[in-house]
This record gives structure tokens, C-alpha cells and sequence, in this order.
């Protein structure tokens, strides 16, 4: 059993670091501020999703339906749910950057923000890429294993970030 958990753990950890280095690879700063200016947020209705992967809504499905109805169900809100994820995953993409923009401001202030919104922004990144991960488990088995919302929060996170760098950045 522990040669499993190794080559798992390895190919996880391989995949992570694959991840942050595409990540930082199609996001590092080019000096091209046009395509930070003219990118544009996808709208997520956060409540929508949180209601995808809401725990009490998923046990209210699963004592109301037929074991066979529920997993239907389920898997038509995982995909849903997986469409979200990959708005989300587009957002923090936008959202890194524009705080890889604002690093090269010269108010220190502005280009500390503009680091943690990368890094917060990339993080999100990889929570979206390990959500549809598990997502995608879910869809296999939807009767064992739930989605979850916390993503939503790590975005709500990011989102207000930037827009305190942008009204810092306008002021």
C-alpha cells in the first residue's frame, strides 16, 4: 500500500509544480499592458455555485430521490459546478495578470499589493485545477464524494484585492 501512496503523492506533487510553472510561464510580465487593460473577468454567480456545492442542499437531494435519480442529478450539478470552477480558474488568470502589472509600479505599496495578488491569484489557480480534479472523481462517484465551496471564498479574496489595486492604482 505505501508504494501507492508514494507514486500518488509523487505524481501530485509533479502535477502542482507543472501547474505553478504554466501558471507563472503564460503569466509573467511581457511589458504588454494593453492585454492586462483589455482582458476582461468572466461573471460568476457565486451564490449559484455555492448552491451547487452546498452540503445540506446535496443531503436534501439525496434523502428526496432514488439512489439512481440522485447520482443523475448530482452528476448534472457537478457539471455544472465544473463550468464554474473553470470561469473561476479564467478570473484568477485576469487576476494575475493584472497584479503582475501593477508590480512594476514605482509606489511600493502598489507593487506589494500587485506581488500578493499574483500569489494569491496563482494559488487560486491551482485550487481550481484540484477542484475539477476532484470534481471529475466526483462525477465517477457521485454518491461518495461531494464538491466543495470553499473555492468561492479564495475568489471573493482575490477579486476584492484587485479591486483595492485598482482603486489605489486610479487614485
Amino acid at each position: 500500500m505505501t508504494p501507492v501512496i508514494v507514486v500518488v503523492t509523487s505524481i501530485t506533487v509533479a502535477l502542482l509544480f507543472f501547474l505553478a510553472f504554466e501558471v507563472w510561464w503564460r503569466y509573467a510580465w511581457r511589458g504588454d499592458a494593453r492585454r492586462v487593460q483589455t482582458a476582461q473577468l468572466v461573471p460568476v454567480d457565486l451564490e449559484a455555485f455555492e448552491n451547487l456545492t452546498d452540503p445540506e442542499e446535496e443531503q436534501f437531494l439525496r434523502t428526496n430521490l432514488s439512489p439512481p435519480e440522485f447520482r443523475r442529478v448530482q452528476r448534472t450539478r457537478l457539471r455544472a459546478a465544473r463550468l464554474y470552477i473553470a470561469a473561476l480558474s479564467q478570473n484568477a488568470g485576469v487576476l494575475a495578470a493584472v497584479g503582475q502589472s501593477a508590480r512594476s509600479n514605482s509606489n511600493p505599496e502598489i507593487a506589494a499589493t500587485g506581488q500578493r495578488l499574483v500569489q494569491r491569484a496563482i494559488q487560486l489557480k491551482i485550487w481550481c485545477l484540484l477542484s475539477l480534479l476532484r470534481l471529475d472523481t466526483a462525477f465517477v462517484f457521485p454518491a461518495l464524494l461531494s464538491p466543495s465551496s470553499r473555492i468561492a471564498n479564495q475568489y471573493l479574496l482575490v477579486t476584492y484585492m484587485a479591486a483595492n489595486l485598482s482603486g489605489s492604482v486610479a487614485a
